[in-house]
């Protein structure tokens, strides 16, 4: 779907085009629904915060809501060793500027063995809250291991977002590799001001069929600010589409 055509969709969910029933909005402020419309999808559709309480991939649908987001990625250049900063065998990992949300983690590592033998292997990744590290790493039986490595999460450095990998004493980190949701591209007010016409830039990220269920969204959220008296009938045709 184009930009035009969302905001045309969005202008008949509030009965504008010829009633002009519901008090005119600016483009700037259509933009402002329809972005933070997405993001509320895409909230709902990835953590589950649904009427459902399904996830990403719990069900065929939640896999189609997302799946034009869903990208590959991986990095096998780190930051270097800091021993202030890391955790103990933890190295740095730049995350993919538009990254959102992991949906799959494996590390390629170099184990070596007693016998001074070096191996490469594919593991996956753990995810591990910081409350939870000390934890972990106390029990030997827990330890980053040929099964499995830890990734925590950690903040931004000079703009770039990272995760720290933790991996054995034995093991050094060749290759991390991620499979994410990618941030879609904002609906703006740049994007409709356009001329009616379809341009690389107008087309969104998501499926047809994503966008429809984002304007229903939009105009329950509108309609919120404009016409309270019709919001609850918007909220019942939304339940009908989950």
């Amino acid at each position: 779907m184009d930009v035009n055509t969302a905001i045309q969709q969005f202008k008949l969910g509030l009965d504008k085009i010829d009633s002009f029933n519901s008090a005119n909005l600016l483009p700037e402020e259509i933009s402002v629904y329809l972005s933070d419309a997405q993001e509320e999808f895409i909230e709902q559709r990835a953590y589950g915060n649904n009427t459902k309480r399904l996830g990403v991939e719990e069900s065929q649908k939640r896999v189609k809501d997302l799946q034009s987001l869903t990208q590959n990625d991986h990095a096998n250049l780190f930051l270097p060793f800091d021993v202030i900063n890391n955790k103990p065998n933890g190295r740095f990992v730049p995350l993919p500027h538009d990254y959102r949300h992991a949906i799959n983690e494996e590390a390629i590592i170099e184990i070596t063995d007693c016998n001074n033998v070096v191996q490469t292997e594919r593991v996956p990744i753990v995810p591990l809250t910081h409350d939870k590290y000390n934890r972990v790493m106390a029990n030997p039986f827990s330890q980053p291991s040929n099964n499995k490595v830890y990734r925590l999460p950690y903040g931004r450095i000079n703009g770039t977002e990272y995760f720290e990998i933790i991996v054995a004493p034995y093991q050094k980190l060749i290759d991390y590799q991620l499979r994410y949701i990618k941030n879609p591209r904002k609906i703006d007010q740049a994007q409709i001001l356009k001329p009616l016409g379809l341009h690389d830039t107008d087309i969104m990220d998501l499926t047809d069929e994503s966008y429809r269920e984002i304007i229903r969204i939009a105009v329950r959220n509108a309609l919120g600010d404009i016409e309270s008296t019709r919001v609850q009938e918007s909220i019942q045709r939304n339940q009908e589409i989950e």
